[in-house]
C-alpha cells in the first residue's frame, strides 16, 4: 500500500529509510528492494514520487501505534 516502502505490509518507522532512498536514488531503492513497488512512495497520489510525498507519509506515521 501507499507508504509501505519496505513491503512488510505495514506503514511504520521502518519505511522511513526506504522512502529516503527511493527519493534520493530510485535505482538503488529498486536494487535493495527488488520485490517492492517504488510507486508505493507516491503517498499523495499525484502520480510522482517526490518531496511532496513526505508530509503525507509523516501523517500516516502519526497513526501508527508504537
Amino acid at each position: 500500500g501507499k507508504g509501505d516502502l519496505n513491503c512488510d505490509g505495514r506503514v511504520d518507522f521502518y519505511d522511513i529509510d526506504p522512502l529516503v532512498l527511493a527519493l534520493s536514488s530510485p535505482t538503488d531503492y529498486q536494487a535493495a528492494n527488488p520485490r517492492c513497488n517504488i510507486n508505493a512512495g507516491d503517498v499523495n497520489g499525484d502520480g510522482r514520487l517526490d518531496f511532496f510525498d513526505i508530509d503525507p507519509f509523516v501523517e500516516q506515521l502519526g497513526t501508527v501505534e508504537p
